[in-house]
């Protein structure tokens, strides 16, 4: 039994199929197919039933994946630690910020890392429509502060910490929907206005579904800066982080639309994630803390 092996086993769990895994690891499906039964050659059990279209874990196989995949995991974690005794302290380290979260959430912290690591420069690239996760998921980029719902940890192996509450809700301009409602704003005023949506949407979500039923003019756009300015000029309403519209609900050049059958608020958190299996340098992991320690104060 080796690495190699253990890797084979662990992308065809994971992908569910021989073929898929074998793209995914660059080598040819019989070349997969050999590794695996000599894996279970030297293991003197069977991993998978092949009894079917997909591979099924038996009983021995499923035991002996949670050990592995931990084995895996902490050679992971091996590696990427000897890279940084190789090379030291991190020159740079990059962060993928998604444009939905607010600025303020990381500015603290960048400041706090500056100070103790000055030597060290912090690359923040702005990601729009989730493609932050996508980009960690993708071994592309360490950290990410991005939306988060439970549900993303179906995609890869993240670890996160909490960073703030997120909210989203339906607004549309009021400049827009006067002389539409006197008495308050129905579904029905609603399939008269365009709905301003992403273009898409990563991690799974598709964004008609949440449209779904609300009219039939569609805007599509692919930041949330283009979104908002979209939706307090009147072209449509939108689903936005609240944060960003506050003040324009305050001072009313904005309504917050709650109607019936419609879900107008969604709670989610913003997170920074990580894949499981990554180490981090000094820099990054002092950011990593920063919200580790805010979080452990609330």
């Amino acid at each position: 039994m080796n690495l190699w092996q253990l890797q084979v086993f662990q992308a065809i769990v994971q992908h569910g199929s021989l073929q898929v895994a074998a793209n995914q690891l660059h080598r040819t499906a019989p070349a997969l197919s050999m590794s695996l039964n000599k894996l279970e050659q030297d293991l003197g059990f069977q991993l998978f039933t092949r009894d079917g279209y997909r591979l099924q874990l038996t009983a021995q196989g499923r035991q002996f994946h949670h050990h592995s995949y931990e084995l895996l995991l902490q050679y992971q974690r091996l590696e990427s630690f000897t890279q940084q005794l190789r090379e030291g302290a991190e020159h740079s380290f990059e962060i993928a910020f998604e444009s939905a979260c607010h600025p303020n959430l990381l500015s603290a912290a960048l400041r706090h890392v500056q100070q103790a690591y000055p030597a060290t420069d912090i690359v923040v690239t702005g990601e729009s429509q989730l493609n932050t996760l996508k980009r960690v998921q993708h071994k592309q980029v360490l950290l990410g502060l991005t939306p988060w719902l439970a549900v993303f940890q179906q995609q890869a192996d993240f670890d996160s910490v909490f960073v703030a509450e997120y909210q989203l809700t339906v607004v549309v301009a009021r400049e827009r929907v006067e002389h539409l409602a006197a008495n308050g704003l129905t579904r029905a005023h609603l399939q008269h206005i365009p709905a301003v949506l992403p273009q898409h949407m990563d991690m799974g979500i598709e964004p008609e579904q949440i449209f779904r039923g609300i009219g039939s003019a569609r805007i599509r756009v692919n930041d949330v800066n283009t979104m908002l300015s979209m939706v307090r000029t009147g072209v449509g309403w939108g689903i936005v982080p609240r944060q960003f519209v506050a003040t324009d609900l305050k001072n009313g050049r904005l309504i917050e639309v709650n109607v019936a059958s419609m879900i107008s608020q969604v709670h989610a958190e913003v997170r920074l994630v990580k894949l499981a299996g990554s180490v981090l340098g000094p820099a990054a992991q002092a950011l990593w803390d920063f919200y580790q320690q805010q979080q452990a104060l609330k």
